[in-house]
């Protein structure tokens, strides 16, 4: 396996060049490469002409794509699409419920594959069968209801955009201003932060490392977060990845339907979060 490195500058998205440049040097290598979107962990999305680049990329050196977009319902304008549309021929889409239904724990995944990719798909279907029987009946109902849609699921989805976009322009707009640099969320629930900006301050209070402060956040403020080092970035990178979905959702779902979702909202609606990062932020600048 091999990372592509992304920058914050472009958005932690990769670009057709990086691709291409990766390729270019052994063009007939088998590849799979591996695409997340809207992203976890920074909250960005790609554009139908970055998408289309990327798939022209593919085409050119017969890369499979696998893209995981399980977070495609949850983009902010409601404006997702899919690099299959591009490359249909060589694009696995991999979803679920997990996410975009507010399901968590109701293990249920899919995998679309092309006819072009049916090996693929029949050595996928053997792999599994070695690894589980079955999804539970109450899972498979509820999959069922998910995916045929109806107007309820609609509207339930138009409000967690709603508060979603909302509550990350908020929390962006803060940690912004404390100093850190990140994009603005396009979808799901995610921020990206980088702290380097702050890194002399950090050191001053001997903090070095992404996790150490995230361990320094945890211990002295109660606020949790996971350090970039997971996400393959370097030890000494003072990334985070904050998710921003600590209230109750249901609560504020209901509150959605009878209140304009603005900043004026998330303030009690999503308090736990704006709380926590009002906090990280005081924590930072002292």
């Amino acid at each position: 396996m091999r990372f592509i490195q992304t920058t914050g500058d472009e958005g932690w998205r990769l670009t057709p060049q990086r691709l291409e440049a990766i390729c270019k040097d052994d063009p007939d290598r088998p590849r799979l490469l591996i695409l997340n979107y809207p992203g976890n962990p920074d909250g960005s999305t790609y554009s139908a002409d970055e998408l289309r680049g990327i798939a022209d990329v593919a085409k050119t050196y017969r890369i499979v794509l696998l893209s995981d977009e399980i977070y495609g319902p949850l983009n902010h304008r409601d404006e997702h699409v899919s690099i299959a549309k591009f490359y249909p021929e060589g694009t696995i889409v991999s979803g679920g419920l997990s996410k975009w239904c507010g399901a968590g724990g109701w293990r249920l995944g899919t995998f679309a594959f092309p006819p072009s990719l049916s090996r693929v798909l029949r050595a996928m279907a053997a792999t599994a069968s070695e690894t589980f029987t079955a999804t539970s009946a109450p899972i498979q109902y509820a999959a069922v209801s998910a995916f045929r849609g109806s107007p309820a699921i609609d509207d339930y989805l138009r409000r967690s955009r709603q508060i979603l976009s909302t509550l990350g322009g908020v929390c962006t707009a803060r940690l912004r201003k404390s100093g850190a640099i990140l994009p603005e969320p396009k979808g799901g629930f995610y921020l990206f932060p980088d702290f380097s900006p702050l890194k002399a301050r950090l050191a001053a209070r001997g903090i070095e490392t992404g996790r150490q402060l995230a361990e320094r956040a945890l211990e002295e403020l109660g606020v949790a977060f996971l350090p970039g080092e997971d996400f393959a970035l370097t030890p000494q990178s003072l990334t985070a990845r904050l998710a921003y979905v600590d209230f109750d959702g249901a609560a504020a779902l209901d509150a959605a339907a009878k209140e304009t979702v603005d900043e004026r909202f998330v303030q009690p609606h999503c308090a736990s979060v704006v709380e926590g990062v009002e906090s990280l932020c005081a924590w930072l600048e002292g």
